[in-house]
């Protein structure tokens, strides 16, 4: 399935495409954020046949996306006017997967500001923040260093060998 369809041109203003493909817009889902974690969600949206917007700060990013058929905003997820352009106040669902957790937190406030019925998903890298997102408005949290951490837990409870084993690739015979 296409991405859904892109913007005119990409400006800081609203294009008439934007208008009218944001107008057209409710109950999508808004994705801040096109680095690895905001792509692996519009994967998932495709494959659902889910209608999205995607919020992006870097230049080359919604140029490429953008020229790919992708519906982008060229902005700053953390200025209301961007957010009201992706169509904030109709969306059932805001994922904020930017890399910056100031921006990710102010953004999740400000959505739960102008939609009190959004659902919102943010991604931060530290506990602390993610306890922030959350009094912020963010619905759930995936934080950095939990799922690191979680991640590290479960691949060295994987290759723990009984102590009395002997190390992977040594023998148990000494040499002649």
């Amino acid at each position: 399935m296409p991405f859904p369809p892109a913007p005119a041109t990409i400006q800081s203003g609203m294009t008439q495409a934007e208008d009218n493909s944001r107008q057209e817009m409710t109950g999508h889902v808004i994705i801040a954020g096109f680095g690895l974690p905001g792509r692996a969600v519009a994967t998932i949206l495709q494959e659902r046949g889910e209608r999205f917007c995607v919020i992006e700060l870097n230049p080359a990013t919604v140029e490429r996306c953008h020229a790919a058929g992708l519906q982008i905003i060229a902005g700053d997820v953390a200025d209301p006017e961007v957010l009201r352009r992706a169509g904030i106040t109709t969306a059932r669902l805001f994922v904020v997967a930017v890399p910056n957790e100031t921006v990710a937190i102010e953004a999740t406030r400000l959505a739960r500001e102008l939609n009190p019925h959004v659902r919102i998903i943010t991604r931060c890298h530290y506990t602390s923040a993610g306890m922030s997102a959350i009094r912020s408005g963010a619905e759930a949290v995936v934080v950095s260093e939990q799922v690191v951490a979680q991640e590290l837990r479960s691949l060295i409870w994987e290759r723990l060998e009984p102590l009395d084993s002997p190390p992977p690739h040594t023998s148990n015979t000494a040499a002649p």
